[in-house]
């Protein structure tokens, strides 16, 4: 037996032939093909073969689901009170263990067990009908479940957080606890998970960049990206956008997400500028020693806001001018290009929803905000958390020179009361 971490696969190797078992529910299909196997007199193994199926899957489902059967041709009298005449037919106590295939079984007077496909699809159907109803959860299940996930809920803590961190309470799928939600079982309900931030589709827009903006972009497109990053697979991604706050004011966050690790840091603006933005990698370079610096900053990918368009004053070094990493664009209208940003800025707006203004917001606030997005766990890095999977790329002696620090599963809040002043 092979396991494929990187697939999830089982692999079963029968014979010297290789069959992945996906660990999904055997079709009306499949279990055609069984029945019709055995009538044709295949092996167990022939079959599991054929279906791409385990050999003990095949053997439970015709365990399962045979069905017993008298020979309807009894006229030699009541053979079962005679004490001499046993019923039972010896072929039975073999590999299939039923009489489909038998030759015998026409006029068979010994008793049967027959595999039929259509009555044992009828039976799984029946039975995965009835799994789905009601509450499977005892009143002491409930109460638990109640008494420790309701104050992490209420702090804005997603499922998969909570899946991660207390698999031993929440031992059932996510569908059935969002059945379990939706139908009041829980003192919380559906509005008390965090919304799914819906962001308009961005209009276009048909103004003309100037000369110097497009001869910023030369070299520097997603396409001339994709090359980079296919030459240098090994280099640290860097997703850069800014979050906007109250329409009319210029207070807005600058963003810094790794696409590996998914860690992010959040810098407060005071406009949305190239200064602005500049006055970041300025306080970056100083803070960080210069071998960290180079590891961690190689390439960024942004989009084309004006406030990114000082090219040299984010790619160089401050001091010596050296070239330290490599500025990219995103297509015009493509945000999809850097999707990891985009969608981590969700867990912003849990905090703070659009409209919400940031003057008087201060930086400590952004680190607040940063590191309990950052302590918060994930299925895309196999339950850990964007501060843990951080570590694998720097120390935490670097981390903590940006204000960075791990926040305990279950103190994680992700709400309003975050900031709450």
């Amino acid at each position: 037996m092979v396991y494929n971490t990187c697939l999830g696969d089982l692999f079963v190797i029968k014979g010297g032939v290789k069959m992945a078992n996906n660990y999904c529910h055997l079709s009306y299909e499949d279990r055609k093909n069984i029945e019709d196997g055995l009538n044709d007199k295949k092996s167990i193994t022939e079959i599991s073969i054929e279906i791409n199926r385990s050999h003990s899957t095949i053997l439970r489902e015709i365990e399962r689901n045979k069905v017993f059967s008298k020979p309807s041709n009894w006229n030699c009298g009541n053979r079962y009170e005679n004490p001499g005449y046993n019923p039972h037919c010896s072929k039975l106590d073999k590999s299939p263990y039923v009489c489909n295939g038998c030759k015998s079984r026409s006029g068979c007077r010994k008793e049967r067990y027959t595999y039929y496909a259509r009555r044992a699809n009828d039976t799984y159907l029946e039975v995965k009908s009835e799994s789905r109803k009601g509450i499977n959860l005892t009143e002491e299940e409930v109460f638990e479940i109640n008494k420790i996930l309701t104050p992490l809920i209420k702090k804005g803590q997603t499922l998969n957080h909570l899946y991660i961190n207390h698999p031993d309470l929440l031992n059932f799928s996510k569908p059935a606890f969002y059945n379990y939600v939706n139908n009041g079982v829980f003192d919380f309900g559906p509005l008390d998970f965090p919304r799914i931030v819906k962001f308009k589709k961005r209009k276009n827009s048909n103004k003309r960049r100037t000369r110097k903006e497009r001869e910023i972009r030369i070299g520097r497109t997603y396409d001339d990206f994709i090359l980079y990053t296919l030459n240098n697979p090994d280099l640290n991604i860097i997703e850069m956008d800014t979050v906007d706050g109250l329409k009319d004011e210029d207070d807005c966050f600058l963003t810094l997400l790794w696409r590996k690790s998914k860690f992010m840091l959040i810098f407060k603006l005071e406009s949305q500028t190239t200064d602005e933005v500049t006055r970041v990698f300025e306080y970056l370079q100083e803070t960080l020693y210069e071998d960290d610096y180079k590891k961690l900053f190689q390439v960024i990918l942004t989009d084309n806001g004006h406030e990114f368009f000082d090219v040299n004053n984010i790619e160089c070094s401050h001091k010596t001018g050296e070239i330290l990493s490599k500025l990219f664009f995103c297509d015009p209208h493509a945000s999809y290009q850097k999707g990891s940003i985009e969608k981590n800025h969700e867990f912003i707006r849990y905090v703070l929803p659009k409209g919400t203004s940031f003057k008087n917001l201060t930086q400590n606030d952004c680190d607040i905000l940063k590191n309990h997005i950052n302590s918060l766990c994930r299925d895309s890095l196999n339950g850990k958390s964007p501060y843990e999977a951080m570590l694998f790329l720097c120390d935490e002696e670097t981390l903590k020179i940006l204000d960075c620090y791990y926040i305990e599963p279950d103190e994680v809040c992700l709400n309003k009361n975050l900031l709450k002043k």
